[in-house]
């Protein structure tokens, strides 16, 4: 038994491993696994997940991750500003001023108001 696990351990030790992709997948197919129409859709992010980390190719691995991070990036920051934007206790609103793109921030509940940029000057009229 102990030259199996030898074996085994020496076969694995340059694989890639467990990633953020990676535990995506698993989750992602485990909760597809669930509806019966795309079983299959579920075991092939599986499968897919558990041959990433077994691979010994950590370049294209790595290359994966990246890409994964890069498509997901802005849409967790658009979430996120979402989520702050409506938050009742923020007493702010944010506007981008339209000629240097500044963001400012102004009192909410003023009504109509005047706003200036402090960097280049200019007015402009936003609802706060």
């Amino acid at each position: 038994m102990n030259k199996f696990l030898n074996k085994i351990s020496y076969y694995f030790r340059d694989s890639y491993g467990m990633d953020k992709l990676s535990k995506h997948l698993y989750i992602g197919g485990i909760i597809i696994l669930l509806i019966k129409p795309a079983y299959t859709l579920g075991l092939v992010f599986i499968i897919y997940s558990s041959w990433r980390c077994i691979s010994k190719n950590k370049y294209k691995r790595f290359r994966e991750l990246q890409a994964y991070e890069n498509f997901i990036s802005p849409l967790i920051y658009k979430v996120k500003n979402f989520i702050n934007s409506n938050n009742p206790h923020n007493p702010y609103k944010v506007f981008k001023c339209p000629n240097c793109a500044q963001k400012l921030r102004v009192p909410k509940k003023k009504g109509r108001i005047t706003i200036t940029c402090k960097n280049c000057g200019t007015s402009f009229k936003g609802k706060s």
